[in-house]
């Protein structure tokens, strides 16, 4: 038993590692199991390169990954966030797609991980350094490979062990498939280690890289330009046609591309409480203020009419909030408040009973299965007068441990109460779950005021009256107004606010609302003109109209004509100022000053690597044609954001910090890093990624 309280210790080391490895760049070999559903075009999630991600496959990994993230939270007293689950989703998503891709160019260099290998980093000489995290010995900082080498004994040979009861035997199994999972991501990361490592190889800046890259960084010029504004040539002289529309489309289009997109119109209402909620819970808590401030049996009091249960506790006076501690600094046992209304909800106080202890006892234990024989003969060495460090390895012992009364839900009552009740001599407890222990209180704090306050509280939430009367007004809305413009145009009167929002498949969230998957998953699987059901997200009821569907692909020239148009008129409007300039013929920066209609102005410190230019704003075409220069040289017209330029170079400024090319190349290598780091996302933008897991989630 004490050694299956280890293998559950370990639990919480398991799920961390498991996910790491659900991170976006983990890579591996998973999906080519020839399953014939994995070629079904209706049963799968995505098809990445020809290659079909099922529907299965897909929820098995969401199921393993929701009970990690579900322990985890656990293990800190806490439940998983309901909008956790969409996010998993989305995770287990790319995570897969990005498996695929990577596993594609693993196998294309020939990059493997041996089983050799693989047992060298999990039991071998180069342990992988979770694992030797896990199994560190906290009191000594040092790897413990034999307890390493016993967990694997034990949940690979559970019954050699003497593990054979059903319950421990299922705990066993799901903590040997929790480590099998372990194993192979492992190997995942190792082979994307190797991937990592051959492609920064590849990356490795030289000395000409660096010298460019300190001359980009430190050098500028100073320059005397002259700019003639586009707003100098009046719209009415430019004619824009439809082929310069177009023409400038071609040049753009690729900064139009998109995924589908559903555009869709919402309405969400706030399920809170109504007046009359408010007066019913004003009036409860007002009929139990005389019994709670004389019952003599205040537990049964709260437990049964307070939203929160009765806390059976000493706390710390100091450490109360601070409207609870101001009514026991002035209050005598027996005392209560009446009620008071904050935070939605309605609180009394009442003072049980005061004490001065100290706040922390730190104990040593020694830690025994519930029926282990060995309490008594240990307890009776112990007294003799032996010491903890003097017991065998056997006996699972902490050096120190702190308590304090507040613990008492982990560790349970009897042991606080003897924790506390202790003198300095050794004494017999148990803890929850049936551990039995040997403890001697080595430490304790100053003592401190403490008390022991009764809180009935009782929180004001919509009565199923008024989500009713929520529900039926807002269906009756949709019903009345079935039409999406009609739906909209209504809704002031009717005292909602419709939203719009454009939405992509992969979408979780919607503006303001965190937990939107359902209305996206929903409006991905409707028609135009449709209406959803009324779903009740994050304490309010959404519903939502589906009113535009645009395909994936670019966006059609004609919701982009006034961009395009406005484009296309800088353009010629810039043509027109080069042609008028080349006609004046001017030679010197006054010339063109008196061409242009402008004053020649200077701006120094102009440099490629900053382009937003001081007065002119992002210019970076001006900021790169003044640094090809040379001193004393006039540029042609060039056209800039704000109009045309022309400029001379009348200062070159060197470095005001020395060359050190040993730092420049470090700096271009943490460049080349964040680069590789993008592989990944550069093999999904080249691959014919199908996404269809919105059909299903």
């Amino acid at each position: 038993m004490a050694t299956l309280e280890k293998i559950r210790s370990k639990a919480a080391f398991l799920v961390v590692v498991i996910g790491l490895a659900l991170l976006a760049f983990i890579i591996g070999d998973f999906l080519n199991s020839g399953q014939s559903f994995f070629m079904m075009n209706q049963n799968k999630v995505a098809t990445v390169n020809g290659k079909a991600i099922g529907v299965e496959e897909y929820q098995e990994r969401v199921n393993a990954r929701t009970e990690q993230m579900q322990a985890m939270y656990q293990q800190n007293g806490m439940s998983m966030p309901e909008g956790m689950s969409a996010n998993i989703q989305m995770e287990v998503y790319e995570q897969m797609v990005n498996e695929m891709l990577m596993d594609e160019e693993l196998k294309n260099l020939g990059i493997a991980v041996s089983d050799a290998e693989l047992q060298d980093m999990l039991t071998g000489d180069n342990i992988h350094l979770e694992i030797v995290r896990a199994f560190t010995d906290p009191a000594t900082g040092a790897f413990d490979r034999a307890s390493l080498d016993n967990y694997l004994n034990i949940i690979f040979h559970p019954e050699e062990n003497g593990y054979t009861e059903p319950e421990q035997l299922q705990q066993i199994a799901m903590q040997r498939q929790a480590w099998l999972d372990m194993e192979e991501q492992i190997r995942q990361s190792r082979a994307y280690e190797k991937f990592m490592n051959l492609l920064m190889a590849s990356m490795q800046p030289n000395k000409v890289d660096a010298e460019m890259a300190y001359a980009a960084q430190t050098n500028s010029v100073d320059i005397a330009y002259a700019v003639q504004s586009y707003t100098t040539v009046a719209d009415s002289t430019i004619t824009i046609s439809k082929s310069d529309i177009q023409a400038q489309y071609d040049k753009m289009k690729a900064r139009y591309e998109t995924p589908e997109v559903r555009t869709i119109r919402y309405v969400a209402v706030d399920v809170k409480p109504s007046t009359d909620d408010y007066a019913r819970v004003e009036e409860k808590i007002n009929m139990l203020q005389e019994s709670f401030a004389t019952t003599n049996d205040i537990a049964s009091i709260v437990d049964n009419n307070s939203d929160r249960p009765y806390d059976d506790v000493f706390v710390v006076v100091d450490n109360m909030p601070a409207d609870m501690k101001a009514f026991v600094e002035g209050a005598k046992v027996g005392d209560a408040t009446a009620p008071t209304f904050a935070n939605e909800a309605y609180t009394m106080y009442r003072l049980v009973d005061t004490k001065t202890a100290p706040d922390t006892i730190t104990v040593q234990l020694a830690n025994f299965p519930m029926g282990d024989t060995r309490v008594d003969s240990v307890y009776n060495v112990l007294v003799a007068g032996g010491s903890f460090d003097a017991l065998g390895e056997d006996i699972n012992t902490i050096a120190e441990f702190a308590v304090t009364e507040d613990m008492y839900a982990n560790l349970g009552r009897e042991f606080i109460a003897d924790v506390f009740a202790a003198g300095n001599s050794y004494f017999k407890t148990q803890s929850l779950g049936g551990t039995q222990h040997i403890a001697k209180v080595v430490k304790r704090t100053a003592p401190v005021a403490k008390a022991k306050v009764a809180t009935l509280t009782i929180e004001v939430v919509p009565s199923v009256d008024t989500e009713t009367n929520l529900y039926n007004t807002l269906s009756s809305y949709v019903a009345t107004y079935n039409n999406v413009q009609q739906f909209a145009d209504s809704a002031y009167t009717a005292g909602y606010t419709v939203m719009p929002a454009d939405c992509q498949a992969t979408q979780t969230t919607l503006p303001g609302m965190q937990n939107a998957r359902q209305i996206i998953h929903w409006a991905f699987n409707a028609k135009k003109g449709e209406f959803s059901e009324i779903y009740e997200i994050d304490d309010r009821y959404v519903v939502a109209a589906l009113e535009k569907i645009t395909k994936e692909g670019y966006r059609p020239i004609n919701e982009l004509e006034s961009t395009l148009t406005s484009v296309a008129r800088r353009d010629k409007k810039a043509d027109v100022i080069k042609s008028q300039l080349a006609a004046a013929a001017p030679t010197t920066m006054a010339a063109y000053a008196t061409a242009m209609k402008a004053e020649v102005d200077t701006v120094k410190f102009v440099s490629v690597a900053s382009p937003s230019i001081a007065g002119l704003g992002y210019e970076p075409i001006v900021a790169g044609a003044a640094n090809g220069l040379e001193m004393g040289e006039i540029s042609a017209p060039v056209a800039g954001n704000r109009g045309v330029y022309v400029m001379e170079v009348v200062n070159k400024n060197s470095a005001t910090r020395p060359y050190d090319e040993a730092a420049e190349l470090q700096r271009l290598q943490q460049q080349y890093t964040t680069v590789a780091n993008q592989f990944v996302e550069v093999l999904k933008e080249k691959a014919d990624v199908e996404n269809t897991l919105v059909r299903f989630f």
